[in-house]
């Protein structure tokens, strides 16, 4: 099977071995591909790539042909990215003069889950991992950067500081046309994750 990926260092090195072992207890090879963050979703949609390995579900509405898989990969973590000179508050969101730079899918995940108001003005680009780096060469001020608690406390922090907006589960995907083996992968899943906890 064939899955897309975000390029983030939590899918990469904690989310890929996760569905490649899941996969490998049922006898099944996987094959994956790193896609624009806003790209990924719509390649499962329209069944170009077979699921994708890991997303939060409040960014999913709108996806007909999309199913989430039980249980939860990790808890992700919205974060407002900022250089290390300015204030790094939510209030910042409220703020109209501020331009924020997100994906487009972090976008639409904030819309669903900030309860704050949000005013400020975003700049949409499509790579999820240029994100710290804009902000820490100067080229932005503030950035929306979803992540997980193992990768707050491995990232490099040079240059930048952060504050956790909100959680959300992340959750493996796939197109619907596999909801007949969700059940036996949920189970494989379950244990792995299990398997995962115990090393």
């Amino acid at each position: 099977m064939t899955f897309s990926y975000v390029d983030h260092p939590a899918m990469v090195n904690l989310i890929i071995p996760l569905i490649r072992d899941t996969y490998l207890k049922l006898g099944i090879k996987t094959e994956f591909v790193a896609q624009p963050s806003n790209r990924n979703l719509l390649l499962v949609d329209k069944n170009l790539v077979d699921g994708d390995v890991g997303y939060m579900r409040i960014v999913l509405a709108g996806y007909q042909n999309i199913i989430t898989v039980e249980p939860a990969l990790v808890s992700g973590i919205f974060t407002l990215l900022c250089k290390p000179q300015l204030k790094c508050t939510p209030a910042v969101l409220a703020d109209a003069q501020q331009t924020i730079v997100s994906t487009s899918v972090s976008k639409n995940g904030m819309d669903v889950g900030f309860r704050g108001e949000i005013h400020s003005q975003f700049y949409i680009v499509n790579d999820l991992a240029l994100i710290p780096k804009f902000i820490r060469n100067g080229r932005f001020d503030y950035a929306i950067y979803p992540t997980t608690e193992q990768e707050l406390a491995q990232m490099d922090l040079t240059g930048l500081q952060y504050v956790k907006l909100f959680q959300s589960d992340l959750y493996h995907v796939l197109h619907k046309k596999y909801a007949f083996m969700a059940p036996e992968i949920s189970a494989a899943l379950a244990a792995t994750l299990a398997q995962k906890k115990t090393k």
